[in-house]
């Protein structure tokens, strides 16, 4: 049990680095944008795209900061993350593609959904005092995150499910 106890180094070390690795990708909702604005061009999209993934990568690394070190902080922290990509989502979905690009986004926006229920499943373990259940659905999250930053590249995010400390364009984690 978690509740009240100090986690273990290592296993709070996974699960921290897991939670990074898992920034800038997550969210709920449909899978297809949601916008009937006039399409952007590639580059309008990757430019929006790319900002509003910055910024959520942005929050992360400040909520990470000052890692968890009990059950309760690990839920705070991971509802928090939830939050934040959630709202990123939600703003990605807003966006509309060229047509060529829809496809490759929708895509993309599945994944996030996928990986968001996955962050809800470790924050379900966590408030329920479970680090086994914590540290599976944190893996898992680390698991996916090379397909995650592959569907990003392939709509032409350069900021979007990039692990935290990498640099833009790279390929990361």
């Amino acid at each position: 049990m978690l509740a009240g106890k100090r986690i273990n180094s290592a296993a709070l070390a996974a699960s921290v680095a897991a939670l990074v690795i898992a920034g800038c990708g997550g969210g709920g909702g449909s899978d297809t944008t949601t916008s009937s604005a006039e399409p952007l061009t590639k580059q309008e999209l990757i430019a929006r795209g790319d900002a509003i993934c910055k910024q959520a990568l942005g929050q992360f690394q400040q909520l990470q900061q000052n890692p968890p070190t009990t059950a309760d902080d690990a839920a705070t922290l991971t509802q928090k993350l939830i939050d934040i990509t959630q709202n990123e989502l939600t703003q990605l979905r807003e966006l509309t593609p060229p047509s060529a690009f829809e496809s490759n986004l929708d895509d993309y926006l599945k994944a996030l959904d996928e990986n968001i229920a996955v962050l809800k499943q470790g924050l379900k373990a966590a408030q329920h005092n479970d680090a086994t259940g914590y540290a599976k659905a944190q893996a898992k999250t680390v698991s996916t995150q090379v397909e995650r930053l592959q569907l990003a590249r392939a709509v032409g995010f350069k900021e979007c499910s990039r692990p935290a400390g990498t640099a833009p364009g790279s390929a990361g984690g």
